[in-house]
């Protein structure tokens, strides 16, 4: 006579299955449950372990790579000069590997962190060369302004619901509008004043090439997504 585990009543030898509650006599339904390995569950567990796993490769080798340029920029230089520029480019790189790893699918994330990082690094190659002379004026908005343009773009693509040729349209218009804002900043920095001319050749030309694609998109194939278009 065996007795089940889960419900405590005597059995028959043999017996593989309790007839009372239907599970495996020497077996837990708790342990019999964590024995249970789903396959999309093994395929997150090995796809997180594999993340983590070239998270820390690639901490090791940034870290291993920031000691060297620090050790051969000391042993002949006497001193820390060409190995600030190449740590912090390091260390800001591993950085935004870390974001693209562990938060690829959170724009509200990534976004805001990988700005984060380029704005400290630039004000580092900034306070490294000069002091702080070019960052507030020239790299602090160029940066947010690239980022505001890229982050523009991802909300839209993930607002609409036909995603076609109306993803590239609005690209180029944000393009158009990021180049102007660009040659506004290069020229209040470089020469105190606002003369816009390249930026502005640069928008005519992108802007008659968006409203094609938003012709295309919303006339001629009434909202065909992009991988049907190019057979993806």
């Amino acid at each position: 006579m065996i007795i089940c585990i889960n419900c405590g009543v005597e059995l028959d030898d043999g017996l593989k299955t309790c007839p009372l509650c239907g599970q495996n006599p020497g077996k837990s339904s708790e342990q019999e449950h964590l024995s249970q390995n789903y396959p999309s569950e093994i395929i997150r567990l090995n796809r997180k372990e594999n993340w983590r796993h070239l998270w820390e490769l690639s901490g090791i080798i940034a870290f291993s790579g920031i000691v060297v340029c620090t050790i051969v920029d000391l042993l002949i230089s006497k001193g820390f000069r060409w190995s600030l520029f190449s740590d912090v480019s390091i260390l800001a790189s591993w950085i935004i590997m870390t974001f693209f790893l562990y938060a690829y699918k959170r724009t509200w994330v990534i976004i805001p962190g990988l700005m984060l990082t380029i704005l400290v690094a630039l004000l580092a190659f900034d306070i490294i060369t000069s002091g702080v002379n070019w960052f507030f004026p020239l790299g602090l908005p160029l940066a947010i302004s690239a980022f505001v343009a890229a982050g523009t773009v991802v909300v839209l693509y993930q607002a609409a619901d036909i995603k076609g040729f109306n993803i590239i349209a609005v690209t180029l218009i944000v393009l158009a509008g990021f180049c102007i804002i660009t040659e506004m900043i290069l020229d209040k920095y470089l020469k105190g004043s606002v003369d816009l001319r390249w930026s502005l050749i640069a928008a005519a030309s992108v802007l008659p090439v968006a409203l094609i694609f938003f012709f295309y998109h919303y006339r001629l194939k009434k909202g065909n997504q992009l991988g049907s278009f190019f057979h993806i």
